[in-house]
């Protein structure tokens, strides 16, 4: 999670990402809250996260142990992560994690190490397009207030007028160095646009364009959850929005994001075929 001193002035009048989260079914009755209330205030500019505010940030990890990108649980026996991340050959997922470098006995009881049994490509992926995969977990996992599956809705999109999304990683910070504790910040949604002009490209409906006026996402956050807390019934619930998909070698400014929402159909289907 990079910090940059720079201004980005956003000149989407407004957008929608849907309805309200109303009566949409979850893929996950169980999901997008937290055990512990907020304690630290939203911030921009890649800070430590609290440690109980991202019960689904998954650390996806390959070979020799090497951390190689981010995910989202969705269900207790699915991760949401990017098709990019599957070229780094990951071959398990560490669940519950926060701090990398904590050896206390709280760090080491709430951490999960599962290995990955199956790996689900989008079959159109390429060159960044539809950029998104489902890892299926060896063994199906036990949510706590440490391991908990982020909200997708399996029907209709979800959020209205949102525009302000958080996102989580370990990666690289303004000191070029992965880091060691799970960082956070606050993104905004921009107009498809600007992606286009800077990175000579269009986005199409299943991509995003997102970015903070000091912080970005940088190289080891691809594949992690870009989410929101959409407001409906009696229980607020965090919903995941995007995944990292790329940006500039800088990591500075705006990025482009997989659209979460777009896949809906997708995912389910995958979900399905296995049974679970």
């Amino acid at each position: 999670m990079k910090v940059f001193i720079a201004g980005i002035a956003c000149s989407l009048a407004c957008l929608f990402l849907g309805a309200s989260q109303g009566s949409a079914s979850l893929l996950t009755e169980n999901c997008g809250t937290t055990e512990h209330p907020s304690r630290i205030r939203r911030v921009v500019g890649g800070h430590d996260a609290n440690r109980f505010e991202n019960p689904w940030m998954v650390m996806v990890i390959g070979k020799d142990n090497m951390f190689v990108c981010g995910g989202s649980l969705i269900t207790s026996l699915f991760v949401l992560t990017s098709a990019s991340c599957i070229s780094s050959s990951p071959k398990q997922v560490s669940l519950g994690e926060y701090d990398r470098n904590c050896r206390s006995e709280d760090c080491l009881s709430s951490r999960k190490l599962i290995d990955i049994e199956q790996q689900f490509i989008h079959p159109q992926f390429q060159y960044y397009q539809n950029d998104i995969a489902l890892l299926r977990l060896a063994t199906e996992v036990v949510f706590s207030a440490y391991i908990r599956p982020i909200c997708l809705s399996v029907d209709r999109p979800v959020g209205s007028h949102i525009r302000e999304f958080t996102a989580t990683g370990w990666g690289k910070t303004d000191s070029s160095e992965t880091s060691n504790v799970l960082q956070t910040t606050t993104l905004k949604l921009h107009n498809p646009i600007h992606c286009n002009d800077k990175f000579r490209t269009k986005l199409d409906a299943s991509q995003l364009c997102i970015g903070g006026e000091h912080s970005d996402t940088c190289n080891g956050d691809s594949g992690g959850p870009l989410s929101a807390k959409v407001s409906g019934g009696k229980t607020d619930r965090v919903f995941l929005f995007g995944l990292v998909s790329y940006g500039s070698s800088f990591c500075s400014g705006i990025a482009v994001y997989t659209n979460v929402q777009h896949y809906r159909d997708w995912i389910v289907n995958t979900i399905a075929m296995q049974g679970s």
